[in-house]
């Protein structure tokens, strides 16, 4: 039977396999929910992405039931992508490069703070591969064979990389908002530009926001979700994120220009509430 030719999001061709094994597959139906490109075509530059957990665990068919509550809320790793300009994110490539946990095994203790998974119960999550591995080492490895196999790096330093990335950046990010009066509420919006301004004031380069859905319903404020930090191709120099991914009306993550910058994760009921109140608050503003 010939290969089938299908058309990419970029309009090139590309040719399917006679079996389709299971990251081929998983690289197709990725290509039909967001603008990616599989294999080993190179990168332009490294996303940096840090997740808020209250939003995380408060975004609809996130199974809030199961997220893992921290400590504190607080910005941790969501993963370390390769990009391109476009704004497509570089996917799936050497799939022999199978993720080992022997290999982080002595920044395991950073990684568990840093790049917890919030998610860890999640049925259907992972490949096959990735299942095996119990606790937080189930995020790493699924993030691995996604992203950081399209990396330079091999497995150790792109880890490493993420761990100084996170100390570096993590804390600092929270730090500048509280420090701007920008501070996290469940019934108080906030300005979308005050906290991309704060963030560029402080290191030099635009950022990109991403925002979910409060609720389950396709209506109201939205929730900052992720912030993004770009880097050279070698993670080593931040860099101004493309508007490819700053400027995305379009996106079910735009952030508009009044958010909810959540203090702790909130239930469908605890959303409406909120969105009411802060809908009335932002009336007697006006």
């Amino acid at each position: 039977m010939a290969p089938t030719l299908v058309l990419n999001p970029a309009g090139r061709k590309m040719e399917s396999l006679k079996v389709l094994n299971q990251p081929i597959l998983i690289c197709f139906l990725t290509i039909s929910l967001m603008f990616s490109v599989c294999g080993s075509e190179p990168y332009d530059y490294m996303q940096y992405v840090v997740q808020w957990q209250p939003a995380v665990c408060s975004t609809p068919n996130y199974h809030r039931q199961k997220c893992r509550k921290l400590a504190k809320p607080e910005f941790t790793i969501h993963g370390l992508w390769p990009s391109k300009f476009s704004g497509a994110h570089v996917i799936y490539c050497r799939q022999q490069d199978a993720f080992h946990i022997n290999k982080v095994h002595s920044i395991r203790a950073e990684l568990n703070k840093c790049w917890p998974d919030l998610l860890p119960d999640v049925p259907h999550r992972y490949s096959a591969v990735c299942s095996r591995h119990r606790g937080n080492a189930g995020f790493w490895c699924r993030e691995w064979q996604k992203h950081g196999i399209c990396s330079l790096f091999n497995q150790r330093e792109y880890f490493n990389r993420a761990v100084e990335l996170c100390t570096t950046y993590n804390k600092k990010i929270e730090y500048i908002l509280q420090r701007n009066q920008i501070l996290a509420s469940n019934t108080r919006l906030v300005k979308s530009i005050n906290i991309s301004d704060t963030i560029y004031e402080e290191f030099g380069r635009l950022p990109a926001l991403r925002c979910s859905l409060r609720n389950d319903y396709l209506e109201g404020p939205r929730q900052l979700l992720e912030v993004i930090l770009c880097f050279t191709v070698d993670g080593k120099y931040m860099i101004d994120c493309p508007q490819s991914i700053i400027d995305r009306p379009q996106s079910i993550r735009y952030c508009p220009s009044d958010i909810f910058f959540l203090s702790s994760a909130t239930d469908t009921l605890q959303s409406a509430l909120s969105w009411a109140l802060a809908a009335l608050l932002l009336r007697v503003a006006i």
